[in-house]
C-alpha cells in the first residue's frame, strides 16, 4: 500500500514520506500522561492531534495499532496520593478512571489500548539485566545507570552532540560515570513494600517504562512515536538508546513525531508550573468539537498561547450553519484538496481552510445536487479531524 503522505520526522530534520514496516498496518505509540492529577487543555493538543492523525491513517485504508502508556509510577503520583490520604496504586486507578472519562469526553477514542507503566515492572527489570549484561548498563549501590559512553548515536535525535549534551546534564550524582547517564532502576520506594529487584526495594527510572510497554507490545521496531518536543530530550533519546542497545536493531522508531508547547500567560502550561487549565475545566465553556477546531486550527508544530480562541469558534458556527443550510449529508466524495493538505505533514489548518471554502463555493452554488455534494464534502473531511458540523457539541 503506497501513500502520499509526507511527515516532519525529527531525527532527518525534514518532511519525508510515511513509510511504515509492513505495507497495510501501522503501528504507533504515543506517550500518555503522568496521573497525579486531571489532563490539561496543553496534554489535550497533544493527544488531539495525534487521535487526528490515526483517524486520517485509518481513512487512508491502513490498519492502526495505538499504544499509549499511562505513568502511574512516579514521584509526584505517589505524593499526590500521599496528600489525599490514599495508597499510590488506588489513588493512580482513580486517576486513571478520570483520564479515560477525559479522553471520552475530547473524542479521542483512536486509542487501541492503554497500558500502566505499574503493570510492567517485571519487563523493566528484564530490560536492565539485559543492559547491565551487554555491557550498556552498571550498577552503583542501590541504582542502576545506562552507560551513554556505549551508545553512539546518543544525541542524534535532538540534533546534539555529546560535547553539547555535557552541557545537559542528567540526574547530578557522583556515582555517575558520565554526566548524561540516566537512571535504569531508582532505590526509592514509591509504593511501600513494592518492586523487589536484584538491587533491592526500588523503582523502574522513567525511560525505562516506557521501553519496558513497547518492545514487547509492538516489537524491536515500529512505525511513528508521538509525543510533545519537551521529551525529545532526554526521555525520547534515552529510548532509542535502551532499545536499540536491546534489541540490536535500529531505527528503533522509522518516525518521530512530535507537537510543539501549549503557552498560558507566556509560559508552557505544565503541572509543574500550576498554569494549566484542565479539561474539565475547559469543557465547562468548550464543546468537545470547539477544543478540537481550536487546536487543529493551528499547525501541530506551532507554538501558541490558548488565546484568540472566540474567533475559531465563530468560524465553527458560521461552517455549521452553512454546512446546514446546503444539507451537508450528499455526496462526500472529492477530498482531493482536503487530502493533499494533510499529505503536507498533516497541514491540518490548511485542510480546515479547505473545508470553509467548500462550504462557502456551496453556498453559492446554483446547483442544488452540486451543493449538497460540495457540502457533504466538507463534513466528511471534517469528521475525519473528528469534528462534527452537523451537530452541535
Amino acid at each position: 500500500m503506497k501513500s502520499a503522505l509526507r511527515l516532519y520526522d525529527t531525527m532527518a530534520g525534514k518532511k519525508i514520506p510515511f513509510r511504515p514496516t509492513r505495507p497495510a498496518d501501522v503501528s504507533m505509540f504515543v506517550c500518555g500522561p503522568t496521573v497525579q492529577s486531571e489532563i490539561h487543555i496543553g496534554n489535550a493538543r497533544t493527544y488531539i492531534f495525534f487521535d487526528a492523525l490515526a483517524r486520517y491513517l485509518k481513512h487512508l485504508g491502513y490498519g492502526v495499532t495505538y499504544l499509549m502508556n499511562i505513568t502511574d509510577l512516579d514521584e509526584q503520583v505517589s505524593s499526590a496520593a500521599s496528600k489525599a490520604g490514599e495508597d499510590p496504586i488506588a489513588y493512580a486507578e482513580r486517576m486513571i478512571a478520570v483520564m479515560k472519562q477525559d479522553f471520552g469526553r475530547l473524542k479521542l477514542d483512536t486509542v487501541s489500548r492503554f497500558e500502566p507503566v505499574s503493570h510492567h515492572v517485571e519487563g523493566a527489570i528484564r530490560q536492565t539485566e539485559s543492559l547491565i549484561d551487554e555491557g550498556f548498563a552498571y550498577q552503583a549501590g542501590g541504582w542502576v545507570y545506562f552507560d551513554t559512553s556505549k551508545f553512539r548515536r546518543w544525541g542524534r535525535l535532538s540534533h546534539q552532540s555529546k560535547r553539547e549534551l555535557s552541557l545537559r546534564p542528567l540526574e547530578l550524582s557522583p556515582r555517575k560515570r558520565n554526566l548524561n547517564d540516566f537512571a535504569l532502576w531508582r532505590p526509592e520506594v514509591l509504593v511501600e513494600g513494592r518492586y523487589k529487584s536484584p538491587w533491592g526495594l526500588g523503582s523502574p527510572g522513567w525511560h525505562i517504562q516506557d521501553t519496558a510497554v513497547t518492545v514487547p507490545i509492538l516489537g524491536a521496531q515500529y512505525d511513528i512515536h508521538g509525543g510533545a518536543y519537551e521529551l525529545v530530550y532526554p526521555h525520547h533519546e534515552a529510548e532509542i538508546a535502551q532499545a536499540e542497545c536491546l534489541t540490536g536493531k535500529r531505527p528503533f522508531v522509522r518516525h518521530w513525531v512530535h507537537t510543539n508547547l501549549l503557552k498560558q500567560g507566556g509560559e508552557k502550561m505544565s503541572k509543574s508550573l500550576g498554569n494549566v487549565l484542565t479539561v474539565r475545566e475547559a469543557l465547562k465553556s468548550f464543546s468537545a468539537d470547539e477544543l478540537r477546531f481550536v487546536f487543529l486550527s493551528k499547525n501541530y508544530r506551532s507554538e501558541f498561547g490558548f488565546t484568540g480562541t472566540d474567533s475559531a469558534r465563530r468560524r465553527l458556527a458560521r461552517m455549521r450553519a452553512m454546512a446546514d443550510g446546503v444539507g451537508g449529508d450528499g455526496d462526500e466524495s472529492a477530498l482531493e484538496g482536503f487530502e493533499a493538505a494533510l499529505n503536507d505533514d498533516f497541514d491540518s489548518p490548511t485542510a480546515i481552510d479547505w473545508a470553509d471554502r467548500m462550504l462557502r463555493a456551496a453556498a453559492r452554488e446554483g446547483s442544488r445536487e452540486k451543493a449538497r455534494s460540495m457540502a457533504g464534502a466538507a463534513v466528511r473531511g471534517m469528521r475525519i479531524l473528528g469534528v462534527d458540523l452537523n451537530g452541535s457539541s
